[in-house]
């Protein structure tokens, strides 16, 4: 997904939300933003909007001279996370379809973007993806790869959303199926890294590794050998949120093991996708 005009204010947006992590003060932020401005023109129009993100805001980090100003809110919503799964996993256990219900559950944590949302909703979301249907939805397709798979890769999104996927890794497990989950290598906005990981009991659950890169999304010629051999080897893939969409969703016309999970929460994602702003997504293409 190339980016388009529409794409600068959000790189605009997303910068202030970085800014609006730490204690400086207003006249320090705009003299940030106004630095980071010149970088605008040397972006380049053919990439993904993950890229161009990801290079502002590896400036406004650098700026700031912190390495990740979203520490404490990451944190934050691990934990906000973590009180609610004894009562998502009883809505699982009794569920007709475990499986499916763990998807929605996992979509629903996609809501926790704190580049994009300075607000939002958790519980209230998961209600509204109980109820709701997936706009695009591909589960009947997933279900008949499933047989046949033994190994699955998910690509993880944020903190927070990470310990729902956790329910979505265990199910997979009690299925018979070797999950890998990748985090991002160093700290971006509010994605996951391996501390998100350990401190939600993923990797306790599965094998989680580090996609080797620092870019929002999963940019598969900045990521590891590891990675790639990774990707490479499952039999289905599970890209978890915005970035990995922008990000992978030409590959996927293609590779038909890759399946997005997603709420589009930006008007340009759902144009893309063929739905309407904040709706949910599972789709293999």
């Amino acid at each position: 997904m190339n980016v388009v005009l529409d794409c600068i204010p959000c790189y605009i947006k997303q910068s202030i939300n970085t800014l609006a992590q730490t204690e400086i003060t207003e006249d320090k932020a705009r003299e940030i933003i106004h630095q980071t401005l010149s970088l605008f023109p040397h972006l380049d129009p053919q990439g993904t909007p993950a890229e161009n993100s990801t290079i502002i805001l590896r400036k406004v980090n650098e700026l700031l001279g912190i390495k990740d100003p979203f520490h404490k809110a990451k944190k934050e919503s691990n934990d906000l996370a973590l009180k609610l799964l004894p009562q998502l996993k009883e809505r699982i256990r009794q569920s007709t379809d475990p499986l499916f219900i763990t998807l929605k559950i996992a979509v629903a944590g996609n809501i926790i973007d704190m580049g994009i949302l300075k607000e939002f909703d958790v519980e209230g979301t998961i209600e509204e993806a109980m109820v709701k249907d997936f706009a695009r939805d591909d589960y009947a397709s997933f279900e008949q790869k499933l047989k046949g798979a033994r190994e699955i890769l998910i690509l993880g999104d944020n903190s927070g959303e990470i310990a729902f996927d956790r329910l979505l890794a265990e199910q997979l497990l009690e299925s018979g199926i070797k999950v890998t989950y990748a985090v991002k290598d160093r700290p971006i906005l509010n994605d996951a890294t391996m501390e998100d990981a350990a401190y939600v009991g993923m990797t306790e659950q599965v094998r989680v590794i580090s996609n080797g890169s620092g870019f929002l999304g999963t940019i598969l010629k900045d990521c590891s050998e590891e990675f790639k051999q990774a990707y490479k080897k499952a039999d289905l893939v599970i890209s978890k949120g915005q970035a990995n969409y922008e990000s992978l969703e030409g590959l996927g016309k293609e590779d038909r093991r890759l399946y997005f999970l997603l709420r589009a929460k930006c008007e340009i994602v759902a144009k893309n996708l063929g739905v309407q702003l904040g709706e949910m997504v599972f789709c293999c293409s």
